[in-house]
Order: C-alpha cells, then sequence, then structure tokens
C-alpha cells in the first residue's frame, strides 16, 4: 500500500518499487536490491542513481561494487515540500495563461456594510499578493469601522500581501497605521492633490479591480477583467509617478 502512496505523491513507481525494497533489506548492492524490487539489475542502477540525487539513499564505493543505504523517510517530506515550492512558484504565470483564455469579464456588486466586507475578503485571497489602493482614509472608517479597517490591514500584512496606497496629500488621516508609508505593515504610500479622491477604496489585484464607496451611497464592486484592470494599472502607475512621497503639513 505504502508503494502505491509513494508512487501517486512523490516518486515514480518504480523509484517507489527500489526504495521501499531498500527500506525493507537496509539497502545493499545492487543485485541485491533489484531482487527485492523484483526488476531487472540494469534498471536498478539508474533508478538508484535517481534516489541518489534526490536525496533518499546515499552511495559508498566498496571496491569494484557501490554499497546503497536508504536514509530517514522523513526525507520524503522535505522532498514533498520542495516539490510544492516550486510548483507555488510558477502559479502567478500558470495562472496569467489561465485567465488568457478561460476567464470571461465579470462583475459582482455588494451593497451594504455585510456586503462590503466581501470585497475585502476577495482582496485578501489575491494569487499575486499585491494590491495598488488609492484610498481616502477618513471616508474609508467611516464607512466601515475603523476596528474592521485595522483588521483588514493585519490580515492584509499576515498573508504576505503588499500595498501600494495612493492617498491625499491633505485633509486625511496620518499615523503610522493609516495614510504613512509603513514598512512593518508592508505599505507604500505616494500622495496626490486631494480633489482626485471620492471613493472610499480602489483596488486593483490580480486581473481585478474593486471599489467600495464612501457611505453616502454604500456600495462596492468588483469587476474581473484582464483588460480592464490593466488599463486601471496603467493609470495607476502615471499618478504613482506624479505623487509625492510626504503629504502636505497643515
Amino acid at each position: 500500500m505504502y508503494e502505491s502512496v509513494l508512487s501517486k505523491s512523490v516518486l515514480t513507481e518504480k523509484q517507489a518499487q527500489v526504495y521501499c525494497a531498500c527500506l525493507r533489506i537496509g539497502g545493499g548492492k545492487v543485485p541485491e536490491i533489484a531482487r527485492e524490487a523484483d526488476i531487472k539489475r540494469t534498471t536498478a542502477y539508474g533508478i538508484l542513481d535517481e534516489l541518489v540525487k534526490l536525496g533518499l539513499v546515499s552511495s559508498l564505493s566498496k571496491g569494484k561494487q557501490n554499497v546503497f543505504t536508504v536514509k530517514d523517510p522523513e526525507q520524503l517530506v522535505d522532498l514533498l515540500e520542495e516539490k510544492k515550492k516550486t510548483v507555488e512558484g510558477i502559479i502567478p504565470e500558470l495562472s496569467e495563461l489561465f485567465v488568457t483564455h478561460n476567464i470571461r469579464p465579470l462583475i459582482q456588486f455588494f451593497e451594504g456594510k455585510n456586503g462590503l466586507k466581501q470585497v475585502y475578503t476577495d482582496v485578501l485571497n489575491c494569487k499575486s499578493k499585491k494590491v495598488c489602493q488609492i484610498v481616502k482614509a477618513k471616508t474609508h472608517s467611516d464607512l466601515l469601522g475603523d476596528s474592521f479597517v485595522r483588521e483588514y490591514i493585519q490580515k492584509r500584512v499576515a498573508r504576505g500581501i503588499t500595498a501600494y496606497d495612493l492617498h491625499p496629500k491633505s485633509g486625511d488621516v496620518y499615523d503610522e497605521y493609516r495614510g504613512k508609508e509603513n514598512i512593518k505593515l508592508k505599505r507604500y504610500v505616494r500622495y496626490l492633490p486631494p480633489q482626485i479622491f471620492h471613493a472610499a477604496m480602489i483596488m486593483i489585484y490580480d486581473h481585478k479591480v474593486a471599489m467600495v464607496s464612501s457611505k453616502n451611497e454604500n456600495f462596492g464592486f468588483i469587476i474581473e477583467s484582464k483588460e480592464f484592470s490593466a488599463t486601471l494599472q496603467a493609470y495607476f502607475d502615471f499618478m504613482w509617478g506624479l505623487g509625492s512621497k510626504e503629504p502636505e503639513r497643515e
């Protein structure tokens, strides 16, 4: 049964056969391992070399032959973690290919405080670990409450998501938690004239754009569209380049 589990998770079928044979007899010379694994000796040579490269078996020369010693099975967990990290490293590129041909533009609307909170749940699940935000901090807190906003920031940081924020350069909240650059909170900030800020928050992430209105209108939406999000991202990058690094002194 364990050979089947190994061949479906971390090893090939023949690698699992040879590895389990080594475990049963404690290793040995190639003929002994091949006999225990019930495979040809010529095949066993190649498989054992593969297991050595994977770090599951070690090899020591004795005379004209190599003697193979099996390592602790805990190495399998490390191998599995390594494979997982390798796959996770290419997920953004794979997702890009998937989105290009498989995702149709989608619009979702949300109303009321509870509905708006769903927008933030979606943002916190972003795969790119990056969100660009156009935010008026005071309007944002008035709409959803300061405690919710702080909780959102804490969750964003805990999930390793970096925020790039555009803030009004005057007339807003400016402290270490809101409205100012803070490396510990994974937030970088630029400041622009206050007259261009109307909504509480606009967020650009993955291939999505989310907007949360002010308390007066009390609604939000998420648009999932590669072209629309790319357009908004270009506008954001342009405005970021125009922004100042410090707010105006009042």
